[in-house]
């Protein structure tokens, strides 16, 4: 089992400072580019960025209540036994988020994560890989997702996957079946087990592992939110696995999108060539933007022998 490093330690931020995070996370949700401007111009210092928001709300678009909104998000939180881990924290995952802030990346770093679960996102060090694919899967889909996952939790890795139907949750429940655990990154707010068909699932996510979202209690689900979540599943983790999915839209296809853009290596499972389920790991591995994938070892060797992932 590979080694995980002792977590750094570090005194606690402020409530004044935490709460600032607070707004300037609940701002990102609706104009992410002038919040990260706004940090940028000002040093990453948070309080000041908040106090610019909360003086001039409406310039940015945003709730006259912003402040009060963060904090009742805070408060909600604390309720269900989840936190916001900030950037100022060592928790914090700097190097596997900083690439979402690259030039040529069509996306933004999240400002803060709220978590929920006992244990702590720097310990699952570089050992970490995303299963996903079809909410609509196949039995054998699941099979293999659950068997996969297995395996990679049997060798001390992470299994990272998005608390979904099918593909999904097939991957959290192999995972789970081994002493490793396993992040579920989730498209809804924190307070929320969704779906609600997942909910013991989810539960025992936060009993033994960890749900992640970068979205504050009661925010209820969107299809952009399901979207935006992927990038965060894709850079949590050091390489992707797609068992199932869709040739070119949903939710699969743009998780292969984004390993593209932040350079992860996808590798897809084959299946029988009369399902239509996995029409979109065959056109990935056709196409050249995967690798044909059957056993965790293969990822595992191609990490352990790529410099930089």
């Amino acid at each position: 089992m590979p080694e995980v490093p002792s977590p750094a330690v570090a005194p606690p931020i402020t409530e004044a400072r935490r709460h600032a995070w607070a707004i300037l996370a609940r701002a990102a949700l609706t104009a992410a580019p002038a919040v990260a401007e706004l940090l940028a111009g000002l040093d990453d210092d948070p309080e000041h960025a908040a106090a610019r928001l909360t003086a001039n709300p409406r310039v940015f678009g945003l709730s006259a209540d912003l402040a009060g909104q963060a904090a009742r998000d805070l408060e909600r939180a604390a309720a269900v036994g989840a936190r916001l881990l900030t950037r100022d924290e060592p928790e914090w995952p700097t190097t596997r988020l900083t690439r979402l802030d690259a030039p040529q990346v069509r996306g933004y770093a999240p400002i803060g994560l709220w978590l929920r679960g006992p244990a702590r996102l720097d310990s699952f060090a570089e050992h970490t890989v995303a299963v996903v694919g079809a909410r609509a899967a196949t039995d054998y889909g699941q099979r293999v997702a659950y068997d996969i996952a297995g395996d990679f939790a049997e060798r001390g890795w992470t299994v990272v996957s998005g608390g979904a139907f099918g593909i999904d949750a097939s991957a959290h429940r192999g995972a789970l079946e081994h002493p490793a655990s396993t992040i579920a990154v989730t498209a809804t707010g924190i307070d929320r087990y969704y779906p609600s068909g997942n909910q013991r699932l989810l539960e025992q996510i936060t009993a033994e592992g960890l749900m992640v979202s970068e979205y504050p209690p009661q925010t209820p689900p969107s299809r952009d939110q399901f979207l935006q979540r992927n990038r965060i599943t894709v850079a949590l983790s050091r390489a992707v696995v797609i068992v199932e999915g869709g040739r070119v839209r949903g939710s699969t296809a743009n998780t292969a999108r984004w390993a593209r853009e932040l350079a992860r290596p996808v590798f897809a499972v084959p299946g029988p060539i009369t399902s239509a389920s996995s029409a979109g790991p065959h056109t990935l591995i056709r196409d050249g933007h995967a690798r044909l994938f059957t056993h965790a070892a293969q990822v595992i060797d191609d990490l352990n022998t790529t410099p930089g992932i």
